[in-house]
C-alpha cells in the first residue's frame, strides 16, 4: 500500500483546529505533500480509518487503552446494556463491587480498590493515601517517568542530556511550591534510591515508579531492582507505588505484579483497564486504605465508578481472561520486534527493541538496550521519524516516540501486512 494522501478534509479540519482547539492538533505525517495532521473518522478491530478514506493498521491503540481493539462486540453489548439502565447514579452500585472483587481476584497482592476516571487522578489518590498512611509529605519519583499532568509529579519527565538529575518543572504554569516535596532520582539504580532516603530521613511518604519505563523507551527493570525498591520502602517506612496505568492488564492479567513477580504496597491502573473508556483505579494492601476508611483522608469525584465505564472494564477483563490471549499478544509483538531488528541489521542500521511483546519501543542508533531515560537520549530520533513516515505511507499507524502497542485484535493477517512494510520502510530509511 502506498496511497496518495488526499488532504482536502484534513486541511479543512486543520484550519478549524488552529482556530478553536487550544490544545493543538493531533500528530500525523503526510508524504510528498504539505504536512497535515491525521484526523480519524472511525475505528474497527485493529484498524483506524482517517477522514481521507485510508485504512491504517493501528499499533498505537490510542496510546494503550484499546487492548481488545475497537468496536468489540462484548464491550458494545455490556455498555449498551448499562446505557439502558442509566447513565450515572452519583452513588455506589453493584458494578463497582463486582469490578473490585474481580481485581482482587486476578491481581496478586491487591486486597482493596478505589476507582477514579483517569490515571492522573488515580496517581494523586495514591500519593494522598501514602501521605495519610505515613504522616509524611515527600515523594520520590524517577527521571523520565510520567505520572500524569499534575504539577507535583510533572517534573523531570523530558530533561535534556546536560540537565542535572534534579526536580525540574516540565512546562510553564508550575509554581515551585507545587513540587517542593518531590524528589527526583535516576531509575534502575538502587544506590541512588538509598541515597535519596538517607538525604531525607523519616520524610519520604512513598516512592512512585513505572515498573517498566514504558513512557520513556520501554526500559526494563534490572534483575532485582523492583524488589529492591520495595524492600527499601519497607525499611524506611515508605509506601511503594507502581504506576501501572500502562502496564496494568497489559503485561499480564495481573499486570506488572504478575509479570515480574513482585508485590508493591499500591498500584495505579488505567488505560487498558476499560478497553478505551475512561476508568482508573488504585489497588493494594488493605492497611494503606485504613486512613480512607477511618475518614482521616478523602477520595471523591462525581465520575468515580461511573457505571458505563465500570461495565466496559468488566467486559474488558472478561475478554482478557480468555485462555491463551496474552500468549498470542506477546507472540505477535515479538514477531514484530524480531522483524525490526533483522531488517535493520540487513540494511546496516543499528537498532534495538526494548520492552515486552504487548508494549515495546524501537531505538534507532543504539546497540544495547537502554537502562534508563538518559540512555534513550542517545537514540537516533530523526531516523525513527523517517521510518514512521515510511510505515504510514504503507498503511501502518505508529506513535511518534518509538513505542508500539499490541492488542488482542492483532492477528496473523496484520502481521502479513506489517512485516513487509517494515522491510520496505527500513530500506527506504537506509543506512
Amino acid at each position: 500500500m502506498n496511497p496518495t494522501f488526499r488532504t482536502d478534509r484534513s486541511a479543512a479540519l486543520y484550519e478549524r483546529a488552529c482556530r478553536s482547539l487550544a490544545t493543538g492538533v493531533s500528530s500525523g505525517i503526510r508524504r510528498n505533500v504539505t504536512p497535515i495532521p491525521l484526523y480519524f473518522e472511525r475505528a474497527d478491530g485493529p484498524y483506524f480509518y482517517d477522514v481521507d478514506g485510508h485504512q491504517l493498521v493501528d499499533y498505537t491503540l490510542a496510546w494503550g487503552p484499546l487492548i481488545v481493539g475497537s468496536n468489540h462486540p462484548v464491550l458494545n453489548a455490556r455498555v449498551a446494556e448499562q446505557l439502558r439502565k442509566g447513565y450515572t447514579y452519583g452513588a455506589q452500585h453493584e458494578g463497582e463491587i463486582e469490578l473490585a472483587e474481580r481485581m482482587v481476584q486476578v491481581v496478586p497482592g491487591v486486597e482493596q480498590v478505589i476507582f477514579a476516571s483517569s490515571g492522573t487522578e488515580a496517581v494523586q489518590s495514591a500519593i494522598r493515601l501514602a501521605r495519610a498512611h505515613t504522616g509524611r509529605d515527600k515523594i520520590i519519583k524517577f527521571e523520565g517517568h510520567y505520572h500524569g499532568w499534575m504539577s507535583n509529579v510533572l517534573v523531570s519527565y523530558r530533561p535534556k542530556a546536560d540537565d542535572p538529575v534534579a526536580t525540574l518543572p516540565v512546562c510553564a504554569g508550575q509554581p515551585a511550591s507545587e513540587y517542593a516535596d518531590t524528589v527526583v532520582v535516576q531509575w534502575n539504580d538502587l544506590d541512588a534510591l538509598a541515597a535519596a532516603f538517607d538525604a531525607h530521613p523519616g520524610q519520604i511518604a512513598g516512592v512512585l515508579t513505572e515498573p517498566m519505563l514504558a513512557n520513556s523507551g520501554s526500559c526494563m527493570p534490572q534483575p532485582g531492582y523492583l524488589q529492591g525498591l520495595i524492600d527499601l520502602c519497607r525499611r524506611h517506612g515508605a509506601v511503594s507505588i507502581f504506576d501501572e496505568v500502562i502496564t496494568g492488564f497489559r503485561l499480564a492479567l495481573g499486570g506488572a505484579r504478575e509479570y515480574f513477580g513482585v508485590i508493591p504496597d499500591l498500584s495505579v491502573y488505567g488505560k487498558a483497564m476499560a478497553g478505551g473508556f475512561t476508568m482508573s483505579a488504585v489497588g493494594g494492601r488493605r492497611e494503606v486504605f485504613e486512613a480512607l476508611r477511618a475518614g482521616r483522608t478523602l477520595h471523591a469525584g462525581t465520575y468515580n465508578g461511573h457505571p458505563v465505564n465500570v461495565a466496559a472494564a468488566l467486559a474488558t477483563l472478561e475478554v482478557l481472561s480468555e485462555p491463551g490471549i496474552y500468549e498470542r499478544m506477546h507472540r505477535h509483538g515479538q514477531a514484530i520486534r524480531d522483524a525490526l531488528e533483522r531488517s535493520a541489521a540487513r540494511h546496516g542500521r543499528p537498532l534495538v527493541t526494548t520492552g515486552v511483546g504487548t508494549v515495546f519501543s524501537a531505538h534507532f542508533g543504539l546497540t544495547a538496550p537502554p537502562r534508563n531515560y538518559r540512555d534513550t537520549l542517545k537514540a537516533d530520533a530523526a531516523a525513527y521519524t523517517r521510518f514512521r513516515a515510511a510505515m504510514l505511507a504503507r498503511g501502518v499507524q505508529l506513535l511518534p516516540d518509538g513505542r508500539w502497542y499490541i492488542g488482542a485484535a492483532h492477528t496473523d493477517r496484520e502481521l502479513e501486512r506489517v512485516l513487509p512494510a517494515i522491510e520496505q520502510s527500513m530500506k527506504e530509511v537506509g543506512s
